[in-house]
This record gives structure tokens, sequence and C-alpha cells, in this order.
């Protein structure tokens, strides 16, 4: 106002010189920013009370009894039967009296060093974290312990643009005006330790106290409730059951807050740090649901898709696991023979025709909600079940190969050096394609690779979900991947590709949910999920690819009346790295095995978290265990009586398989004899001996580079 009174001061005194003068241009420049700045503190003011207005009109009313209620989450299957219930409050409230000193402490020091001298607003604090905000800078969050009662309750944990903003000043006005008007500081620190979720399904400090150290709240120690302070800021991320390494670091942090604040000694801080908190954790004796695989992976699903948390927000999820299909999975775990305690297996069980997730293997001896998923989590080199994926299936598809494609084994050229070996370190001289994939042969998947265009290799596998490791801004695909050499795939990824094998050439994103029901709602809001078939190949690609497959699966994995289609692959270590931990040579690292029919796909790995010199496989161990785990989930798993339809595009002819005498010296290639094979229609050889090669270069140039 006193600039207002000013500004229009001085217009009178121009006004008045005006009438005894000719105008001047600088009065004229004056007065136009005098009536701009007159304008501006106008908006301003006019901007600040409707802001204001909205705040106090939208702030919701502060109810006691909506800090300790919520209600839980509801999973069902696939028919709609109920198989988990999630968020159930596990909460026991108690009195300020109760609280040790040492824990408030710890969280007065770490959450709002001066929540005893404010009103519901620490200004200087406020201050500098909102100079920081629009700087760019991190000086810090601005919350008090009041404010966090009105944000995790009444509010919300929008933190950026004008939703955050209009969300920080409800906050502030609740603090002020709804809650430190009317209650007691011991009663908003009661409410502050009573209302949060502190990870381990616990409510409350005194769940959390007998959950992580079976103790009452009031029996805690500096090293106990540093860690319980420490949770408030991220419960999930300083949950001691799932991140250890990360709450240790955190109680530390805690620790030496309370030693900046003069609330402990540093004798006491550094005997503190000393102590690792796994040391001091009990064991988690809750029960584990027997479906908790699939239940961990429909909630993590649940927060990518929608940025929610059903242990936070109640909503009834329907899902799409079959329980018989889970069963067999769940009693795999539980009955098969493994060779120690750490060995891993994860599984992922879809549908071809929906993409639906029908079952998981997450991991062996799981106990801790949200631990590792390793039917969607790991990301591994997935070997040789990339060569359908990155060599014969765009040959196929791009360039019409047939099965029959004649192939030469030998030493191979990466493009940029090095050279190209098989496993066995030997070379079988004319191949076809089909026993370049029967077999496995690293030499004939790289020059299926290099002779394909790398934009269509990356069209391919992409619009199958993989993601490659590129080279570069153009997308370019190293040739390591024609054998499966990236980091990587998960089992359900991977076997989400292979189910376009299976069904004619269509890929549906991999999915555990199809509808939410969101019930904490004035109204009812459903949310479905429908996901896009999407033709991804010809089905004469994925035919053939299913047809050549069939004779891999091993004679022990069968269903009665169906084609079982199976890849396996492995990867191995760096050389220098086992001969660092003195391991033989034939230690690999994961062992693959994916069998598809035409209606499901599954996809298995086999191995170890991380290698040492006790932990690890060697190749023939990891090929004899995967068969058998193939067979003891396939055979199971699988329905009867189905078979591939062979497309309408696709012929059989046929033709001369093999040289006599062999290309190379002393090669194993059996001698010439005829077999039948498939062509695209239009391509195929018009009499038995059109493809006959007799020397390396009578090979047709369907290899030559595009």
């Amino acid at each position: 106002m006193f600039i207002i009174l000013i500004c229009y001061t001085y217009l009178g005194v121009f006004k008045m010189k005006r009438n005894k003068k000719d105008k001047n241009r600088k009065i004229k420049l004056l007065n136009i920013f005098c009536y701009f700045i007159i304008s501006i503190i106008i908006i301003v003011i006019l901007f600040c009370f409707g802001f204001f207005l909205y705040i106090y009109i939208t702030a919701p009313e502060f109810n006691t009894d909506l800090l300790y209620k919520k209600e839980s989450s509801n999973i069902y299957d696939s028919k709609g039967d109920l198989i988990a219930t999630i968020g159930t409050e596990k909460r026991q409230i108690v009195s300020f009296e109760e609280l040790p000193e040492v824990l408030i402490d710890a969280i007065i020091a770490t959450e709002d060093a001066r929540f005893y001298e404010h009103e519901g607003v620490d200004l200087p604090r406020f201050l500098k974290a909102s100079y920081g905000y629009f700087t760019g800078q991190n000086a810090g969050g601005a919350s008090t312990l009041t404010m966090q009662v009105s944000k995790n309750t009444f509010t919300s944990t929008e933190a950026k643009g004008l939703d955050g903003i209009i969300r920080k000043f409800t906050d502030i006005y609740m603090s002020i005006f709804k809650i430190e008007k009317d209650y007691s500081k011991e009663e908003i620190f009661e409410f502050y330790v009573n209302a949060p979720y502190l990870g381990g399904g616990n409510y409350g400090v005194q769940m959390a106290a007998k959950t992580y150290f079976n103790k009452d709240v009031s029996d805690l120690n500096l090293i106990e409730a540093a860690m319980i302070a420490g949770m408030f800021q991220a419960p999930g991320e300083y949950d001691p059951y799932v991140n250890p390494e990360k709450t240790n670091e955190r109680k530390n942090e805690v620790i030496s807050l309370m030693l900046r604040h003069g609330y402990i000694s540093e004798e006491e801080a550094n005997s503190a740090k000393n102590v690792d908190i796994s040391t001091i954790v009990k064991d988690q004796s809750t029960s584990i649901n027997k479906y908790q695989g699939f239940i961990d992976t429909v909630v993590q699903e649940v927060i990518d898709r929608t940025n929610l948390n059903p242990y936070e927000v109640s909503m009834d999820i329907y899902s799409t696991m079959v329980k018989s299909k889970q069963d067999v999975i769940n009693n795999f775990y539980n009955k098969h023979k493994f060779k120690d305690k750490k060995v891993q297996v994860g599984i992922g069980m879809i549908d071809n025709e929906t993409g639906a997730i029908l079952a998981v293997g997450a991991g062996r001896n799981k106990q801790v909600a949200m631990s590792l998923n390793y039917a969607t989590q790991i990301k591994r080199h997935p070997g040789s079940t990339a060569k359908p994926l990155f060599d014969y299936g765009p040959g196929i598809e791009f360039k019409n190969w047939s099965t029959y494609t004649p192939f030469y084994d030998r030493a191979v050229k990466y493009t940029n050096g090095g050279t190209m070996k098989n496993v066995d370190n030997r070379y079988l001289g004319f191949l076809t394609l089909e026993q370049c994939l029967v077999k496995s042969r690293n030499t004939c998947a790289l020059q299926a690779f290099q002779s394909l265009s790398n934009s269509k290799i990356n069209k391919f596998v992409t619009s199958l979900g993989i993601i490659p490791e590129y080279l570069g801004n153009n997308n370019y695909i190293n040739e390591a991947h024609s054998i499966g050499g990236f980091t990587g795939v998960s089992p359900v990824q991977l076997a989400a590709a292979y189910t376009a094998f299976g069904n004619g050439g269509y890929y549906t994103e991999p999915h555990s949910i199809t509808k939410i029901v969101y019930k904490n709602s004035d109204e009812e809001i459903v949310e479905d999920f429908n996901f896009d078939k999407n033709k991804v190949m010809k089905d004469t690609t994925a035919y053939m690819i299913a047809y050549m497959l069939k004779k891999v699966t091993s004679a022990s994995v069968k269903v009665q009346g169906t084609d079982l289609a199976t890849k396996t692959g492995t990867s191995s270590y760096d050389s220098a790295l086992l001969k660092k931990l003195k391991l033989p040579s034939t230690v690999i690292q994961d062992a693959w095995t994916v069998t598809f029919s035409p209606d499901y796909t599954v996809a298995i790995w086999y191995g170890y978290d991380e290698l040492t010199k006790k932990t690890y496989n060697t190749s023939s161990h990891a090929w004899s265990e995967r068969t058998k785990i193939q067979k003891e989930i396939v055979n199971k798993v699988m329905e009867k009586n189905s078979k591939f339809k062979r497309p309408s595009g696709i012929v059989a002819s046929k033709v001369v398989v093999g040289t006599n005498p062999p290309l190379l010296p002393n090669s194993s290639t059996p001698s010439s004899k005829i077999q039948t094979h498939l062509f695209i229609k239009g391509t195929q050889p018009t009499k038995v001996s059109t493809v006959y090669p007799t020397t390396e270069t009578d090979l047709p140039n369907e290899l030559s580079p595009e």
C-alpha cells in the first residue's frame, strides 16, 4: 500500500506540471511505469487472495479416525477366486508416554529439529527449501512432523508442478489452523508415529518394534530406534528384510543427525555405527502366502502401470493367475532335489493367445514379500535362445529362407575382428538351416546375423518385446547378440517373445492383471486393462521355427498328442574370471530352456546370483539339470492333443542333404541323403538335385549381406 500511495503522489505532481508545460516524454514513461507497477501489485494480490481462498475451500477436515483406517487390497485369480489380501494394517497404537526418549530424539533429529519451537511450519526451513526448489538446488525438505501428518493421510505425496505447490500449501494450512491449533505437541507426535506404514506389513512404531526386534517400542535402544526413525522417509526402500544394506546406511545417517543436534555423544555414535543392522533384526516369522511370487508380480505391475501401491491404496485386483499351473511350479520348488540352497530357478509361463502370465517361478525359498522376482526382475544372458530371435527368425521372415537353406560351419570372423567358434571347438562343414538351429552351431548363427539388415533384426526382436544393447545412437545391434551375448532378458520376457512362434506370429504384451477396482473413492472406479494382439511375423516364419525346434525337445518331455518345441541356451563367463577364481573352463553362467506348444510358452532360467568358488554350474550339470526341470514342469502344465498347423504358404520338397565326400577334411558331415524340407511357396526347388552343393562355392547366395 505504501508503494501505491507514492505512485499516486507522483502522478498528481506530474499532472500539475503537464498543465503548465508541454508533455514531457520522460514523465509519460514514468507515468506508464507507475501504472504497470500498480497493475502488477493488484494482480499479485488478487492471485494470492484467490490461491489462499482455494486452499481454504478445498482443504479436508482433520479427522483423527482417518489416521488409523485403511481398507486392504484384494487380489483374485483368473477365475475370480480370492488368492490374497494385502495391506491389512497390523497396528497397535501407543501413547506418547510409552515412547522411549531415544526414539523421540531420533525422529525429531531426523525429521523436524525445531518441532517444539514452531507452530506447524518451520519458516526458515521452508524458505530455504523453497529457494532450492526454484533454483534447482537440493536444499532439503520443508515438511515438519505436523505437515507430514497432513500429507500422509489427508492430502497426497505429490511433490512436483502446480499440484505439488497446492498440496504443500494445503499441508501448511492444515498444520497451522487444523492440527497445531487444536492438538498438543505430544498428541501430534502420537499421530505421527502411530499412523504410517513402516515396512514388513507393519503400521506404527509398536508393530515395527515387535516385528524387527521382538520387543515393545518402550524397550528400544539407540540402534533400534535409529533404524525405525530412518524408515519414516521411505519404508519400502529402508525395509531391513528387502534392502538391509540401505537400511544400515540410513540408520547411520540418523545416528549422525542425532550427534549433530546434541542428543548423543560421539562415542555413542561411533559405537552404534559399528553395529550392522542385519545382525540384530530378527528373522521374519510371519507366514508367507504360497502364491507370494505371483502376488509380487501383480503388485509390481500395478505400481508400474498406475503409480499406486496396492499395499497403500485399497483396490480389488483381478489377475491372470491359473491356480493349477501355479501349483505345479510351487510343488516343483518344494520337491525338486537341488544341488544346494543357493542355486536359483526363475520361471515364466504365458498364454500364447492372450499374453496372460499364467504362473511364475519367482525364486526358491521366498520368505519376504516384494523380494527379488526371478521371473520378472532378473536380466541374464539368453545364450542360444537368442538364435531364433536375432538370426533365423528374421532370415525366414525377410529373406524367405527355408529349413534347407545351406550354411557352411567353419570359423567365422566378427566384422570388427575376432573369431566366432562353436562350443565344442569343432566344425561340421555343410549344414542346413535346420541342422544349424537344432545343433545350435554358433558360427552359422553369426553368418545368418551378418547376412541380414541390422535394422530388420532390430525391428523383428523389438516387436517381440526384446530390448537389445545398442551401440551408438543409431540402434545398431552388436554381432554378439547373434548368440545371446547381451544383458539381458527375464524368463517372462523371453517366454513372451517365443509365444509368437507358437500362435502363428502374433505377440501380446505379457501381463498379470486384467482389471482394477478402486475401493476408497466416492464412486466406484473401474480400470480395465486391454492388451493389443499384434501381428509381428508371418505365419510361415512362426511355423518353420516351431517345426524345427520340435526336434530339439527331449523324448522325456512329452504331453499326449501335443507338439512341443524347445530351444536351450547357455551363457559363459569370461575366461580370465574363471582363471582368477581357479575354476574349470566348463563353468557356465546361465542355463535356459524355452518350451512352447500351440497353447503356452514356458521359459526356465537356472543359475546363481553370483559366481564364487562354491556357487557355480558346469555345462554338463546344467544341461542335465535343465532337462529334468523342463520335464517336471512342462509335462504337467501343457494341454493335451494340441498340434501346430502348417500354413498354406509352406510347401514340403525333397532335397539332397550332405556332401560326399565332405567339404572339410575329417568333417563329420553325414553322407548325402534325400530329406524333406519346408520352403516358402514359390521358392521350393523343382527337382531333387537342384540345390545339391558339391563345393563351398556352390552354396546359394542367400547368405550374402543385404
